[in-house]
This record gives C-alpha cells, sequence and structure tokens, in this order.
C-alpha cells in the first residue's frame, strides 16, 4: 500500500495506473481500453482480465463474501468459455476489481485516501479501496478487453512465514471489522 501510495504522489498524469511486477501484457490495446472506461463520469476503478500463465481466468472482478472477504468472479475458467451467463466476457460493474492491474483517476484515488497502508499494508487494501470509491459515489468496472497475464505472488512470495500468517490474519480481521456487513451481501452481484 506505502508503495503504491508514494508513487500515486508524484505521478503526474490525470490517471494512474497500479501494476504488479509480476504482470505480462497479451493484448496490445490494454492501456487503452482501461483509460476510456476511466475517463467515464461516475467510474472509479478498472479492473483487466487477467490470466494465469496456464490459460485459465485468475481474475474477472472480485465477489465479495466468497471464502470470507471475498474472491475471483470466474476464477480457474479455460481461455474461450464464457461464464455464468457470459459474465467472464462482459464489461460490467463490481463492487471491486484487484490492483494487480487497475487503472483510475489520480483525483478519485487521493479523495478516498488511496490505499491503507496502516491497517492493510499487503492483502485486501485493493477491496478495500475499491469498497471507499464505491461508498463515495462511484462504480467500479472490469473490462474482459484488456488481458494480461498474471505471475501470481511470483516475486513476493506465499504468505507461509509466521509473521505472514499473522499480518494477513490481522488484515482479515480488520476488514471483517470495517466492512463484515457488506461483504456477505454484495450489492453488484
Amino acid at each position: 500500500s506505502a508503495l503504491n501510495n508514494r508513487a500515486v504522489a508524484v505521478a503526474a498524469g490525470e490517471v494512474v495506473a497500479l501494476i504488479n511486477n509480476d504482470i505480462e501484457v497479451i493484448s496490445p490495446e490494454w492501456l487503452s481500453e482501461m483509460v476510456s472506461l476511466a475517463l467515464q463520469p461516475g467510474i472509479g476503478a478498472v479492473g483487466a482480465r487477467l490470466w494465469y500463465p496456464d490459460g485459465t481466468l485468475q481474475h474477472g472482478g472480485v465477489v465479495l463474501g466468497v471464502g470470507g472477504i471475498g474472491s475471483h468472479s470466474h476464477k480457474a475458467l479455460p481461455k474461450g468459455q464464457h461464464g455464468y451467463f457470459g459474465r467472464a466476457a462482459l464489461i460490467q460493474s463490481f463492487s471491486a476489481v484487484t490492483a494487480a492491474c487497475l487503472v483510475v483517476r489520480k483525483a478519485s484515488y487521493q479523495a478516498v485516501g488511496g490505499l491503507d497502508e496502516n491497517h492493510l499494508k499487503v492483502a485486501y487494501n485493493d477491496v478495500d479501496f475499491c469498497l471507499r470509491l464505491r461508498d463515495s459515489g462511484f462504480r467500479n468496472v472490469w473490462t474482459p478487453f484488456a488481458e494480461l497475464i498474471h505471475h501470481e505472488s511470483a516475486t513476493r512470495g506465499l504468505d507461509d512465514a509466521p509473521e505472514k500468517k499473522a499480518r494477513f490474519a490481522a488484515e482479515t480481521d480488520y476488514m471483517m471489522s470495517k466492512w463484515g456487513t457488506l461483504l456477505p451481501n454484495d450489492p453488484a452481484y
């Protein structure tokens, strides 16, 4: 969270993109697609269609409450499949999208205080950020027309060390205390 907040603070553009260092571009117009949505009135965060290297879907938007805080819609869906009622192939609103590849107006990012670097240093900072955008009247959207490969946690590693497990548990507890009533009742799903 702190790293992204510092980067956004010094960014000169009207639109900023948060992009993990384990992302690989596969669609040449991905950024134009995401910016074109982010610049529309009332739009908050815009998320991309992220694939695992094996060709299955990693991120198709975040559905709140699944597994506790939330999970990726249509996770592991094979490439070429359109998912439930075609939702994995349609631009649509979600309560949250992943910050592994997220585009947003800089002013909107700053208006809601950016990512929460005090309580959510690593996990769920994107979900919390999107929910704060939503509470401020913005609509978060996901597009299947910006496609990238996400080598999930390839450089950060897993949360399997005792100190990482403790941090993750604290971040989970914080999200449950802050958003616990909303999480099982996702208004976008």
